[in-house]
């Protein structure tokens, strides 16, 4: 059971505890202060949080092999959609097998020689959102275009939610095996999202950046990797590693759409559902 900040978090895994040890359910609580590989041979990654908690857990055990579950304390919540305030009914439910298993793709970043995992999204960014950087977009290496604007966001189905959403970019349901490439803020008005499908060899490559300035390949929002002068080119490909989440079985992904993002539902809908 993965839970980083216990104090925002108590009174949810106290309850957590409760239930498991009422379903006779072998637990251990992750200490920070130990090594994530030293945990191994589980069943189930429970995550007590919001997203961001689920993408640091799925990093931290993705060697584990087996599937995640997350209960959401946050704001959002499409990846930890366990209700809080519903634990003792749910809780219980998706333990016994009455879940439904979803695996999700993640990408691999190649940079000067080393590759990183994105479960969510790869950022092509400088240290001032403000400041224009220009850059050149390849995919199975023909040229797609080149672009002034504030960066890119290359992101799985997953993260389609996140990052991408917030730059305008379209929501990916899960089952589409796609990837979202999002210009931020770019120069042109003409410019727009592109769709293209997981398999395909994206190529990047920073033309020119203002002289002050650093640019960095961010990798899930919490991994920084800064671009060297002599480096100016990165990949993005499909990442052999997946990632499993578990959902309740009445899971319905269009359904959080509605309630997370607060699509437009007439009340009489509202009570029919």
């Amino acid at each position: 059971m993965v839970v980083f900040d216990k104090n925002k978090s108590n009174k949810a895994l106290k309850e957590v505890q409760k239930i498991l040890s009422e379903n006779n359910t072998d637990h251990e609580i992750y200490n920070e202060h130990n090594d994530a590989k030293s945990y191994s041979g589980y069943d189930l990654v429970l995550v007590i949080g919001g997203d961001g908690s689920m993408l640091s857990a799925a990093k931290l055990f993705s060697h584990i092999n087996c599937p995640f579950l997350g209960i959401n304390l946050g704001k959002v919540g499409f990846m930890a959609d366990l209700d809080s305030d519903n634990l003792a009914t749910e809780l219980p439910e998706v333990l016994s097998g009455n879940n439904l298993v979803e695996d999700k793709e993640t990408i691999s970043c190649s940079y000067n020689g080393k590759k990183y995992t994105a479960f969510n999204e790869i950022v092509l960014h400088t240290q001032k959102s403000y400041k224009l950087m220009h850059f050149e977009l390849r995919i199975e290496g023909n040229l797609i275009y080149r672009k002034r604007a504030d960066g890119l966001i290359i992101s799985t189905s997953n993260g389609s939610t996140a990052y991408s959403l917030s730059a305008g970019g379209p929501i990916l349901s899960p089952d589409v095996n796609g990837l979202v490439i999002t210009s931020l803020n770019p120069l042109s008005l003409s410019a727009r999202p592109l769709i293209v499908p997981s398999s395909a060899h994206i190529e990047v490559s920073l033309i020119k950046t203002p002289d002050d300035l650093n640019s960095f390949i961010i990798i899930d929002g919490n991994q920084e990797i800064q671009i060297e002068d002599n480096a100016k080119d990165f990949s993005v490909t499909k990442s052999e590693q997946s990632f499993k989440l578990l959902h309740p079985k009445n899971h319905d992904f269009f359904k959080t759409c509605r309630d997370k993002l607060h699509w437009s539902i007439s009340k009489d809908e509202h009570s029919s559902n």
